[in-house]
């Protein structure tokens, strides 16, 4: 039976590279995930997602698979998760899996299956076409561009026939139509579940479901191409609607999507209650407000309503018939507090509490990006050949080949890099910062470790990760931070946020000045009265109607019944 015991889940998320490193070998290991457990307990977090640790070549780092039921041999072993898993569940912490489903590594052994003959039966488990000929050169079957490589497919050496892959090359797009594919999956769900896994991240989920036959997509923007035929494709909410009945059903699951441009309209179906497809998804259109068209290696001037649009909608849009998330930060994503126009040389205290009073504090599941807690910042990478994600080198050829200058176009992938998320995790400021203990990492050290790691802040008057404790005290124990109506005030303000959350007659409200200047702001007159249950500065008081807020201010008030 289904207890909802995420709708008071505090969720943190390891990357498993670079959160610990036991064995001293460069690659973070399930040793050194265990050895941390406490820390992440103690934090306030109830359940932990893990991005993938299952046998990967890692073209995209772990999110490439090639054995769904085995634990890739640089983290540890089967033996050595299942420990993972109990000691969690010791701790009261709920054990997230990372699910890649639209795609399987091609050194997967269906991938091999289905290259060794035309005739095998695994041919019919991916999407496979012909090229078209013209005037006399062979071209893939359609126009479609992928995330990550330019065209989607790629072809299969020897013959005129290409595989889809919207992502790496080395990730080929599984054939969902197919019910042998479907049944794979929820077999490989249920492996991981009778285990004791309690939920599951769905990678990129909106974009299996293709519409046939496939053709090319007329529209204007290239790097868009396909989008209209794969993303909310027609056969997405059944093909879910089977992996619940057939899987999560049968378990006190929960589970969260990764959706992938999708309708305002199909994102709150994803996750009413009713249509039992997923529980949350989440919701990124916040995090494009310091980006142009939603491509993040493109700065543009922060857009602060664009912000609490992205923000507040699905807050309002899912109250009440589904669950939300909340998320600044994760593995695809920089840092947060280097965002957004903030001054983090000089507030990255004031700020980092602010970012996570706001947004955590809204309806919905707090997901926690590890050293995100610390205030972690973007790294001062110095060139190309210390960023490991492909995609970084993808755009960065792109935009050389285009023409640009070469510092140009290194500063332009820098700004959105993946990679800033992936740098080992800064527990102290001995060498490496404590990720281990002097083997090189696989990925190179933010060189702040030594002003900015885990010791550091704890033993500071003014430390992150305290506040974030208070933080999410109130958001685990206050009904009103759990179920609450949203209702956003100042929302043409470029500099305030706030917004209440009401419940059965009990009121939080919580304001926040996203800027560097001190700012003026009359509060509700309701607040008059109210208790200060948290702020980042000390001093806050309700009681003149009228604050002034100091650079990055946030606050969070009280109004009992």
């Amino acid at each position: 039976m289904k207890t909802e015991w995420y709708k008071k889940a505090i969720v943190y998320q390891i990357y498993p590279f670079s959160y610990c490193d036991a064995n001293n070998d460069g690659w973070g290991d399930i040793e050194g995930i265990i050895s941390k457990l406490d820390y992440i307990r103690e934090l306030g977090a109830t359940a932990i997602w893990f991005s993938p640790l299952y046998q990967s070549p890692d073209k995209d780092y772990g999110y490439d698979i090639s054995d769904y039921r085995a634990i890739d041999e640089k983290f540890g072993s089967m033996a050595d998760f299942e420990r993972l898993l109990n000691e969690c569940h010791k701790r009261d912490l709920k054990v997230i899996m990372d699910m890649v489903v639209n795609h399987t590594s091609t050194d997967h052994p269906w991938f091999k299956a289905a290259m060794s003959s035309p005739d095998s039966p695994y041919r019919d488990y991916y999407i496979i076409r012909k090229g078209r000929r013209k005037r006399g050169k062979l071209l893939p079957p359609t126009n479609w561009v992928s995330s990550f490589t330019g065209s989607a497919w790629a072809r299969i050496e020897n013959t005129d026939e290409y595989y889809l892959h919207l992502f790496c090359k080395e990730q080929a797009d599984l054939n969902w139509d197919n019910p042998r594919v479907r049944q794979e999956i929820v077999d490989i769900l249920n492996f991981w579940l009778e285990k004791g896994v309690d939920g599951f991240r769905f990678d990129v989920f909106n974009v299996s479901s293709k519409v046939h036959p496939l053709k090319d997509d007329k529209g204007l923007f290239n790097f868009l191409k396909g989008e209209k035929y794969f993303v909310d494709g027609p056969h997405m909410h059944e093909y879910l609607r089977e992996l619940n009945e057939k899987a999560l059903s049968h378990f006190d699951s929960y589970t969260v999507g990764e959706s992938y441009h999708p309708s305002p309209e199909n994102a709150r179906e994803y996750v009413r209650a009713e249509n039992r497809e997923l529980d949350t998804i989440f919701n990124f259109a916040h995090l494009d407000a310091d980006n142009a068209l939603g491509l993040k290696f493109i700065p543009k001037r922060f857009d602060l309503k664009q912000f609490k649009r992205g923000l507040f909608a699905p807050q309002l849009a899912h109250h009440g018939e589904g669950w939300n998330t909340l998320v600044l930060e994760n593995h695809d994503t920089p840092r947060s507090v280097s965002r957004f126009s903030i001054n983090t040389r000089k507030f990255r205290y004031e700020a980092s509490t602010m970012l996570a009073t706001l947004t955590f504090l809204g309806f919905g599941i707090p997901f926690i990006y590890m050293g995100q807690e610390i205030g972690m910042t973007n790294s001062r990478f110095r060139h190309m050949d210390e960023l490991k994600d492909p995609v970084s080198h993808f755009v960065y050829d792109l935009l050389t080949a285009h023409f640009m200058p070469k510092n140009l176009a290194f500063r332009m992938v820098r700004f959105g890099a993946r990679d800033h998320a992936r740098v080992p995790m800064q527990w102290d400021d001995s060498t490496n910062a404590g990720f281990n203990h002097g083997a090189k990492p696989w990925q190179c050290m933010n060189p702040n470790y030594r002003e900015i790691n885990v010791k550091k802040d704890l033993d500071s008057d003014r430390s992150i990760y305290r506040y974030y404790q208070k933080l999410l005290s109130i958001k685990k124990n206050h009904p009103a931070a759990i179920y609450g109506r949203v209702d956003e005030y100042a929302h043409d303000d470029r500099r305030i946020v706030a917004y209440s959350r009401e419940y059965e007659g009990n009121r939080l409200f919580v304001v926040g000045n996203f800027s560097k200047r001190p700012v003026q702001y009359r509060l509700p007159g309701w607040t008059k009265y109210a208790e200060t249950l948290l702020e980042n500065y000390g001093g806050f008081s309700a009681e003149s109607g009228t604050v002034t807020l100091r650079p990055y201010e946030a606050a969070v008030l009280e109004v009992k019944r």
